[in-house]
Parts: C-alpha cells; sequence; structure tokens
C-alpha cells in the first residue's frame, strides 16, 4: 500500500498556482492572446510615429525646408514641441530618407524624395476636404481634422481617383491650392486684407484654417472663399469690413488670415446696358431658345455693344462679332454680361 504525503506548504502552492492559471484563463478569454495584443499595441506605436513624423515633414516643407536648412528650433516652435523631441522627429525622417541635417544636427532639411512625400501629403489632404465639403456635406470648420486622418491613408492610385471624380480641383474649400500629380501648385495667391485699399472691391481667395476657433469664427461671420468684400475703414488695432451687407470689425490678426484679390465687376443683365454701352457676355439664362442665342453668337466672352432701341423700348437692337441682331427685353434680361468700361 502506497502512502502519499502533502504538506500544508505543497497544498497552499497547488492551490495558488490553480488559482492563477484561473485567471489567465479568463484574460485569455477576455482580453485574447495576449501576444497579438502586444502586436497591435506595437504595430499602433509606430503608425502614431509615422504620422507625427509625416506631419512634421509638411510642417519642414511650409517653413521652405525643401529650399535651405531650417533650425530645429524653428522647427520645433512650429509644430509646438520641444527641441529634443523635433530632433528626435528628425532623425526619423534622415532615417527614412525624406530629410537631411547639416550644422552639426542643429538645422534639417528635405531631401527630393521628403519634397515629393511632403507634396503627396498636402495634395491628398485637400482633394479630401474638397471631396468632405462637396460630396459629403461636412461643415467647412469641420473638414480639415477629418481629412487629416485620410491623408495618411491613402494611396496614389486612391488619391488619382479621387481626384478624377472630383473633376481636378485646383483650389480646396479654404482657397488653397491642390498640388497637381507632379506636384505643382500653380494660380494667383492674393494680397492679406490687412494690406487690401480702401473702398475697392475685393473677393475672398483664401482664408487660413489655423487656429481652428479663429477659423470657425471667420465662416460663422461669412468670410469664406468666394464673396466679396470691402475694407470701409483700418486702424491699428481694426478693421471695419463691408461684407453682405453687414459691418463687421475684425482684428488684425484675423484680417491677416483672409487672403484677397481684386473682385470682377458683378454681372447684369444685357438688358440693363444703356445705349453705346459694351459689355463681354459671362453666361446665358434659363433661356428656352438658349441653342439659337448661341448660335446668333451670344456665347460666353464674346463682347457686345447696345446699337438701339425700338421708339418702345423693345425689341433692343445688338451688335456682337460684327453682325447686328434684336432681342426682346425678357430675352436680353436672361444673358448676363460684365460691363466694361465706356
Amino acid at each position: 500500500m502506497i502512502t502519499i504525503q502533502i504538506s500544508w506548504t505543497g497544498l497552499v502552492l497547488a492551490s495558488l498556482g490553480l488559482l492563477l492559471l484561473a485567471v489567465a484563463c479568463r484574460r485569455w478569454e477576455r482580453w485574447g492572446n495576449p501576444v497579438a495584443g502586444w502586436v497591435a499595441r506595437r504595430d499602433r506605436r509606430r503608425r502614431a510615429r509615422l504620422i507625427e513624423t509625416e506631419d512634421t515633414l509638411k510642417v519642414l516643407y511650409n517653413l521652405g525646408g525643401a529650399e535651405r536648412p531650417v533650425p530645429v528650433e524653428r522647427l520645433a516652435q512650429a509644430i509646438g514641441t520641444s527641441r529634443a523631441v523635433a530632433l528626435r522627429i528628425a532623425d526619423r525622417m534622415v532615417r527614412r530618407g525624406w530629410g537631411r541635417s547639416s550644422a552639426g544636427g542643429r538645422e534639417v532639411r528635405l531631401t527630393e524624395a521628403g519634397r515629393r512625400r511632403a507634396l503627396e501629403l498636402i495634395r491628398a489632404h485637400r482633394l479630401w476636404e474638397r471631396s468632405l465639403a462637396d460630396e459629403e456635406g461636412f461643415p467647412l470648420e469641420e473638414v480639415h481634422a477629418e481629412a487629416h486622418r485620410r491623408e495618411h491613408e491613402t494611396t496614389p492610385e486612391e488619391m488619382e481617383a479621387l481626384a478624377r471624380r472630383l473633376g481636378y480641383p485646383r483650389r480646396d474649400p479654404h482657397g488653397d491650392l491642390i498640388p497637381d500629380a507632379q506636384g505643382r501648385m500653380e494660380g494667383e495667391t492674393g494680397q492679406p486684407l490687412t494690406r487690401w485699399p480702401l473702398d475697392e472691391d475685393a473677393l475672398v481667395l483664401h482664408v487660413e484654417d489655423e487656429p481652428p476657433p479663429l477659423f470657425a469664427q471667420l465662416v460663422a461671420m461669412g468670410f469664406v472663399p468666394g464673396v466679396r468684400l470691402r475694407v470701409q475703414a483700418r486702424q491699428e488695432e481694426r478693421l471695419l469690413v463691408e461684407q453682405g451687407g453687414y459691418l463687421h470689425v475684425l482684428a488684425p490678426e484675423a484680417a491677416e488670415r483672409i487672403s484677397v484679390v481684386p473682385a470682377p465687376p458683378e454681372p447684369v443683365p444685357l438688358s440693363d446696358l444703356r445705349v453705346g454701352q459694351r459689355g463681354r457676355i459671362l453666361a446665358l439664362g434659363a433661356v428656352n431658345n438658349q441653342r439659337r442665342m448661341l448660335d446668333m453668337g451670344l456665347v460666353p466672352g464674346a463682347l457686345i455693344e447696345v446699337v438701339r432701341t425700338a421708339p418702345l423700348g423693345d425689341p433692343i437692337e445688338y451688335r456682337v462679332k460684327g453682325s447686328s441682331l434684336s432681342l426682346r427685353k425678357d430675352e436680353a434680361r436672361e444673358v448676363l454680361v460684365e460691363p466694361l468700361p465706356e
């Protein structure tokens, strides 16, 4: 007969082992494979570092890092971090072949590969902003954050398909130029509203979307690309701006973020021109015989002159492309023209 003797210490240790095994099984059942969880956390950290590096890459590009070295201190200030953190991010750019350090590591500039990647990110971001505003109905003040999330996940093939679907737009909803597939950005940049002459009509070309609270305030006031405005008065601490029939008081810091260009003359109906006055045709309205009017030479861009009116004021005779034609007043109202100086 075999007798098994178990000490109290052994019994306690065995019970503790069974308890730990049960806890481990419960954790495995609840949280899944701990190895897989560690891998997922590692991948998330890597992804976060890559996004941080790519965001800094765009900032370096905007600071002129493609043309000249940028001090690390200036880069740190631009991204709102310490010099030590900026140095670590710059080192990541160098290891990826996107950057090149100089002056003993105190300066960094973009390589050609870094410049191309920065422009790819900028293009993806601005295309997504255009899509979010035009196709998905996002409020203008919310497109930036969502576009930032999507830009890092967009492949070159997806970016080209997005640009094609949008019709290859030249500007994003804020008025920023969108780089083309070769990284070119062509178009006027305008000038800050703070430098615009008094009492001259201007067209808003671009509104800076940073900082977000100020941008949201400007949007709420109606300052968005495409609107007309006029600076009525300028003082050291404020500007008085007329926009949409309202007078707004803007601080110089806010007005500096609005870029404007000369506003074209507002279109008027052709019927409003006086005898002897000339205009440039901009568009045809909803006329039933639009095809006939196009055949008569009433095409956008054509110059047209008022020759004479009938004794009762209707019809009106015009000269366009060297030929004379007559239009009833209700037809002439549907032709929008830009009045030309007499």
